[in-house]
């Protein structure tokens, strides 16, 4: 039996599954306040749980998926995303010491959703693919060979940072995002793909269009608004339709990928991929070179960095 982590800004989900990768349970707690938190103070609270566990079952192995870029080989966090704290922390050493020296592996919560469409997703049968995870942020995942490609800075995917709508007679005005809040970053540094992509993007968009606070907006209220006609709410989402159907074409001639696999919670909603879509046939006749793109949804959606989490530690210690 393995323990699995799936770490997120405000909860951290955890699973006892099997091997095969069966749920045989599963909860949640709250994740420690990184204002106030520092690395022993996540790994006691993953510990906490461990100890727990252990008590039951034997535990074969720790999977940790969570934010920031991750060496998966060394087990070290950088960046931390929604916990900063984590910089440089060595997460997995640290957590393999508190729990008795069990197996640990870490991964990157875009890239673990990503390995769950390899192992028995909608990219289980091919050997490249490229995932798009849309969220706060766009979470992207190079598949190569049925392994995550993470690059030289283990940067390979983190298209939240391609540059987008900039300028030329804007590029004086750039300024260094660090320090800012998303929405803030938005505003003031409006060039990346997530400032116009992302769903936090899209209800930002739609509060700005309607005077609405756009912590109050969710991507199913614009959909309820586009049923009522809301014209506001057809432009908002037509244009980030098109947008990402532009930049899949790009990451296509980019990478080469079999096959192209869209998810976050927003792609619950058929007419998000239909839209998609119908953009991408728009677009694709320009050329042939784009005739074998394929594109679709993802297979798993509020488990998968559960499931991509334990198959990165089947790969990362060779029982796949």
């Amino acid at each position: 039996m393995y323990l699995v982590f799936d770490v997120g800004g405000t909860f951290i989900k955890y699973a006892y599954m099997s091997s095969d990768g069966d749920i045989l349970k599963k909860d949640k707690i709250k994740t420690p306040d990184p204002r106030y938190s520092r690395p022993a103070d996540f790994v006691e609270t993953l510990g906490t749980i461990y100890d727990k566990c252990i008590a039951d079952e034997n535990v074969e192995g720790i999977a940790v998926a969570m934010p920031g870029q991750i060496d998966v080989e060394r087990g070290i966090v950088y960046g931390g995303g929604a916990l900063p704290y984590l910089h440089e922390a060595h997460v997995q050493s640290m957590l393999e010491e508190r729990c008795g020296g069990v197996k640990v592996s870490l991964e990157n919560d875009g890239k673990a959703a990503a390995l769950a469409e390899v192992w028995k997703g909608n990219a289980a049968d091919v050997k490249d693919a490229y995932v798009l995870i849309f969220g706060t942020g766009i979470g992207g995942a190079v598949i190569k060979d049925r392994h995550v490609h993470v690059g030289k800075h283990l940067l390979a995917g983190e298209v939240s940072f391609a540059i987008d709508m900039l300028k030329f007679e804007d590029v004086d005005k750039v300024v260094p995002i660090e320090g800012m809040g998303v929405i803030e970053s938005f505003e003031k540094v409006p060039y990346f793909w997530s400032s116009h992509a992302s769903t936090t993007a899209l209800c930002h968009r739609y509060a700005k269009l309607k005077g609405l606070d756009h912590e109050q907006v969710t991507g199913e209220m614009i959909y309820r608004f586009l049923d009522e006609g809301d014209e506001d709410a057809e432009r908002v989402l037509e244009e980030m339709y098109f947008n990402i159907a532009k930049h899949c074409l790009n990451l296509y001639v980019a990478f080469d990928p079999e096959i192209i696999l869209i998810g976050g919670g927003i792609s619950a909603e058929p007419r998000f991929i239909e839209g998609i879509k119908k953009y991408v046939e728009r677009i694709r006749v320009i050329s042939q070179i784009y005739k074998d793109f394929k594109i679709d949804l993802c297979k798993f959606r509020n488990d998968s960095n559960l499931f991509g989490a334990l198959f990165n530690f089947k790969q990362k210690y060779g029982l796949e």
